[in-house]
């Protein structure tokens, strides 16, 4: 997340862009291009660059909004600084100074926005936040697009209009003013990652999956759970497990090595230990009491 700084750092314009960075601006030909028009959006680029490529603007007359896919930028705007990561949407605002610069091997999204009553929120104040929905759709359609206005020669140009229309829509929605909609669309994204590890609890899980599914970085997952659980995303990997394992133990007849694998264990002395971390009791020792019906009560 931003930081504050005093003031700008730069007084100039600058821009390097090295030969081994790949630009491709999708074509904004009338007969097909009229959804980014009519959404507020000037032009669309698919960018990949590393450093030292850098841009600093004292001043530009469009919205510019970047979709960071992955890599890292570091950014400067209106006397904050930041990181842009995976899975975040950041945009410097029209007649604004701001700079951006890769950090390691970047790509994202560009979007160059007309000054409309869509964007007025956007104006004079920098937007960085999560995105409300993973990058792969918009990087499928935009892809997509530039082979269809590639193969379009005559007006018919259906497919263009088509990917243009679900392209501007993805975009806008996250530039909406507000972050209520967007912020319940994480939460659910987030819930449903973690449906997939109780229905699952034997895949090999551990942050970097956890974040991969949720289609953002290590930390801002880290950041996301300690938002909405009150608990860490290896807290609760662990609890998942050992209720499933409990499960296991008291209603079926598997060794604890099939129980261990089970639930994800390669080690049964490691599945043991965390047993005994979590429940207070070895996993032999409760499955004997569960036969019996002896369960503590604190642990039952």
């Amino acid at each position: 997340m931003p930081n504050k700084s005093t003031q700008t750092s730069f007084t100039k314009e600058y821009h390097c862009i090295p030969d081994t960075c790949r630009d491709q601006h999708l074509p904004m030909a009338p007969r097909y291009a009229s959804p980014f028009r009519d959404h507020g959006i000037r032009g669309l680029g698919l960018h990949e660059a590393a450093p030292p490529y850098e841009v600093r603007r004292l001043t530009f007359p469009w919205h510019l909004a970047l979709i960071t896919v992955s890599g890292h930028a570091e950014f400067e705007c209106l006397g904050e600084v930041g990181v842009m990561e995976p899975g975040q949407i950041w945009v410097g605002p029209l007649e604004t100074a701001y700079q951006y610069k890769a950090q390691d091997d970047w790509k994202f999204i560009s979007a160059a926005l007309y000054r409309t009553h869509e964007f007025v929120h956007l104006e004079g104040k920098m937007l960085h936040r999560d995105l409300s929905h993973s990058t792969e759709p918009i990087i499928y359609a935009m892809e997509a697009y530039l082979q269809e206005s590639a193969a379009t020669k005559g007006p018919g140009a259906t497919a263009p209009i088509g990917l243009a229309t679900y392209i501007s829509e993805a975009i806008v929605r996250n530039l909406k003013d507000g972050q209520f909609t967007g912020g319940n669309r994480v939460r659910l994204r987030l819930a449903h990652v973690w449906e997939e590890v109780n229905a699952n609890p034997g895949e090999e899980w551990n942050l970097p999956a956890l974040a991969k599914r949720m289609h953002v970085s290590v930390r801002q997952f880290q950041r996301i759970m300690k938002q909405n659980y009150d608990v860490t995303a290896e807290g609760l990997l662990m609890r998942i497990r050992m209720e499933h394992a409990r499960e296991l133990l008291s209603s079926t007849d598997m060794t604890m090595v099939m129980v261990a694998d089970r639930i994800g264990y390669q080690c049964v002395f490691a599945f043991s230990k965390g047993f005994r971390r979590h429940f207070g009791m070895p996993p032999g020792a409760y499955r004997k009491a569960a036969n019996e019906g002896t369960i503590p009560h604190d642990v039952a």
